[in-house]
């Protein structure tokens, strides 16, 4: 036994498995003494036993959960037998598995698709939902006025076509945005012929301008156009009162062409012929001028056919000479833009003036033409009707009044002799010849003098024609057979109201012509010839009165004392009132 050699600790160690060893157990150990290591085992032996009696207390405490545990660990050996036996039944499946999974996968391969788009759709929502309300805004900022904000979407809309000209949708926007934009365009245009004014317009055009749908030629023609379609508007709804009163109308229209004509001419030099900033790219303005002119022009002969054609409705001298007037401080203040127009008036108004002359002279003496040929029994067994019964007043006609053959022997060219009186129908024809010199006064172009002296005269030659006939018809019936001179006391007078009517005739031909020539327009009736039929060549030129019949039918009743007609005394001493017509005369005056 002495000889047996004792284990050492590497050989003793040596046979433990080193998966066994605890690393800090052998730390431990090598730490130790000797005295200490011989003692370990003692020590470990009693950690030992103590250990077996604690593991066979828990064992007696504790056994029902060694029992469970055993169940269990039954049932899972139970457990993995089955398991394995289920794995592989699964592992057979498989390759039936996989196959139904291609044939699935292709089978909803389209499917699939579908459902990444409509993924990447409700992904990309809100920024599809901006583009597809691109043409929605636009209109709402059309409708709105919002001009600026419209453009800005379409040119947002040009960026995303020419980013992704290939996408539908994208397409499909702009085809939308371009009818959007049009309809904006329309509004633009229609909106120059609205009531605007300059900033508004210049807004409007400016906008057209940014569109790069017109060039400048073409929007300068559209803002004329415009503004003449608004004008042609205003026009047409006062055209109704045309018929209701000429006057009126006519002023309303020249009222309403001079502010729009004004206003059309200042926006479009303010707008189109203003020159822009120079910029070191800017081209030349095309030259806008000319259209402006032509513009102007066709309102401006608008105007005159528009005048032309009311105004022959116009027989109220003042109201002629009140449209004159409005019509010369138009065009004055229209100088300043250079257009003046005032010498294509006179033409107009001298018409209008001379047809209101001729017409008042006509209606007077077509009046006592009627008279006279009634007198004259132009219906056939009708006998002539005396003077004495209605050519003179009832209570003159024993004692006729005797006008002076004279009228200017120291009388103004506007008082008539209140003896014309006695004779009512010369002092109605007078009346009406005064009115017509009294609205002629209002409105007299000096060129008009010797046309109206000739129309004055061609009118009264007519009457004076037709009273001579009268005259000596009612002679003839009183005494057929015998000399005037030798006929009784009703012949003498009968004689004496025919001489006193004639005598009264020549009286008012020679006021009427004075009153025109030198109470109207303050010349001297010498000047236009009032000797009477070739006797001078302004005679001829101006027109006269004939008394070539008078005189003869006067020689042969013996009445030299009335001879030469065609003579007349000279003009009044002194200037006569310039522009101041005859007074009227009342024919019921006794």
């Amino acid at each position: 036994m002495a000889t047996d050699v004792l284990p050492t600790l590497v050989d003793v160690l040596g046979d433990v498995p080193a998966s066994s060893t605890n690393p800090s157990y052998l730390s431990h150990l090598t730490s130790l003494s000797l005295p200490q290591i011989l003692q370990e085992p003692a020590t470990l032996a009693s950690e030992a036993s103590f250990l077996t009696s604690e593991l066979t207390n828990l064992c007696h405490s504790q056994y029902q959960t060694f029992l469970s545990l055993h169940t269990a660990s039954t049932a899972l050996s139970s457990s993995f037998s089955s398991f394995s036996s289920s794995l592989s039944a699964l592992v057979d499946a498989v390759p039936a598995l996989e196959s139904q999974c291609s044939t699935f996968a292709q089978e909803t391969r389209e499917l699939r698709e579908e459902r990444r788009k409509v993924t990447t759709v409700l992904e990309q929502h809100e920024k599809l939902l901006d583009i597809l309300e691109i043409p929605q805004l636009i209109d709402t900022c059309v409708k709105n006025g919002y001009y600026q904000e419209a453009l800005d979407l379409a040119n947002h809309t040009s960026s995303l076509v020419k980013r992704f000209p290939t996408i539908p949708i994208i397409r499909s926007v702009e085809v939308e945005v371009t009818n959007a934009i049009n309809q904006m365009h329309s509004q633009l245009l229609q909106l120059l012929q609205e009531p605007a004014k300059l900033p508004s317009l210049l807004k409007a055009v400016n906008f057209l301008r940014r569109m790069n749908v017109l060039d400048e030629e073409e929007l300068a023609l559209a803002f004329l156009t415009s503004r003449g379609a608004y004008m042609r508007a205003l026009f047409e709804a006062i055209e109704r009162e045309r018929t209701m009163d000429a006057a009126r109308f006519l002023k309303k229209w020249i009222e309403l062409w001079r502010e729009g004509v004004y206003d059309v001419v200042t926006q479009f030099t303010s707008i189109f012929l203003e020159p822009p900033p120079p910029t070191s790219h800017s081209s030349l303005p095309p030259d806008l001028r000319p259209f402006l002119t032509t513009f102007a022009n066709t309102l401006i002969h608008q105007l005159l056919a528009v005048i032309s054609r009311t105004i022959p409705q116009i027989t109220d001298s003042p109201a002629l000479s009140s449209l004159l007037t409005q019509l010369s401080y138009c065009s004055s203040s229209f100088a300043r833009i250079g257009l003046d127009f005032r010498a294509l008036l006179p033409p107009i108004f001298e018409k209008a003036a001379e047809d209101n002359f001729r017409k008042g002279v006509e209606d007077g003496n077509s009046a006592l033409q009627a008279s006279l040929e009634k007198a004259l029994g132009a219906k056939r067994g009708t006998q002539v009707r005396l003077p004495s019964t209605w050519m003179i007043q009832p209570d003159a006609a024993s004692d006729p009044p005797s006008l002076p053959l004279s009228t200017d022997a120291g009388t103004a060219a506007y008082v008539p002799s209140s003896m014309l009186t006695s004779y009512p129908p010369l002092a109605t024809l007078l009346n009406a010849i005064l009115t017509t010199l009294n609205s002629l006064r209002l409105l007299a172009p000096t060129s008009l003098l010797p046309s109206l002296l000739s129309l004055l005269d061609a009118s009264l030659n007519k009457t004076s024609s037709i009273l001579l006939t009268y005259l000596q018809q009612s002679l003839v019936r009183q005494r057929r057979s015998f000399d005037l001179n030798d006929s009784a006391e009703a012949d003498k007078r009968e004689k004496a109201v025919v001489l006193a009517v004639a005598r009264a005739w020549i009286y008012l031909v020679r006021f009427v012509r004075r009153g025109l020539v030198e109470g109207v327009y303050a010349r001297k009736l010498e000047e236009f010839g009032n000797k009477g039929v070739g006797r001078a060549s302004k005679a001829r030129e101006a027109g006269s009165l004939d008394w070539m019949p008078w005189e003869e039918w006067l020689k042969d009743l013996g009445e030299n004392d009335l001879l030469p007609l065609a003579e007349e005394a000279g003009p009044a001493e002194g200037e006569v009132e310039r522009g101041r017509a005859p007074d009227g005369v009342d024919s019921n005056d006794q």
